[in-house]
């Protein structure tokens, strides 16, 4: 463990050296807002009432999407993977006592943690900029669950892209894939519009999928638009799909690395 929180220590630390990273961090946090106030302005502008969201709580919605959203760096896990595997550099993590998901988790975590001030400050000069008054109006079990949701969401999503990174192991070029399935995880989380607007039958469906509760149910459990109990339901389905998962990508590791011809052992 202690190896593991040394990781997450510097990569927190390195944070600080990279200031224009910060930057682009503050500015995602800040675009997603814009974009989100710019469009639903202009939804709202006929109408009081979309969905059962009001203005005020569609982009109270969005600065929460925003705030999540940003400090996941999951993503980078398997592009990082992939690249040192395709290189033949990965040879390196296989023959260190540290397991390498633990570690690139560790990684990403520091960011994540470190980014997570300065997307606050983003979205609330936003809030202030745009007279958005972000309202959290969940009990405090839904306020608890959702707390509950989110590590377990950020744990999932490194676990599948460190799944992904490794089938670089198996096959010459995922970059095709990596590319298409971001744009599928960012509508399936509700990152893009919130998913209670989509049709009964396919929130539904929805719901039995983990992307959807990385930052969607959260949201709504910490916006009050959720109940506790579809939200300890989300819980759970995301925590089965997250061991599925895990135990997925270390077996395909144990398996794939016996295959793998790397330079610089």
């Amino acid at each position: 463990m202690r190896k593991y929180l040394e990781t997450f220590r510097l990569s927190f630390k390195m944070q600080i050296v990279w200031r224009f990273d910060v930057a682009m961090t503050m500015a995602a946090t800040a675009g997603r807002i814009i974009a989100a106030w710019i469009l639903w302005q202009a939804i709202f502008s006929d109408r009081s009432m979309v969905m059962g969201f009001s203005l005020q709580s569609m982009l109270s919605y969005y600065i929460l999407c925003s705030i999540f959203s940003s400090i996941d760096f999951s993503h980078q896990i398997s592009g990082e993977v992939s690249y040192l595997i395709q290189n033949g550099r990965f040879s390196g993590h296989m023959v260190t006592p540290i397991n390498p998901f633990y570690f690139f988790y560790s990684m990403t975590q520091g960011e994540s943690a470190f980014h997570l001030f300065f997307s606050i400050i983003a979205a609330a000069a936003c809030a202030l900029l745009f007279g958005i008054t972000p309202a959290i109006s969940g009990s405090a079990l839904q306020i608890l669950l959702a707390v509950a949701i989110i590590p377990v969401g950020l744990f999932f999503m490194a676990a599948y892209h460190y799944l992904v990174g490794i089938m670089a192991f198996k096959f010459i070029e995922i970059g095709f894939f990596m590319h298409v399935q971001s744009s599928i995880i960012a509508f399936a989380t509700g990152s893009m519009v919130p998913l209670s607007l989509l049709p009964a039958g396919v929130l539904a469906v929805f719901r039995f999928l983990p992307f959807t509760h990385v930052i969607y149910t959260p949201v709504m459990l910490l916006c009050g638009n959720m109940s506790a109990e579809e939200g300890l339901l989300s819980l759970g389905i995301l925590a089965a799909w997250t061991l599925a998962i895990y135990f997925l990508s270390q077996f395909s590791y144990r398996h794939l690395r016996t295959k793998y011809d790397g330079v610089g052992i």
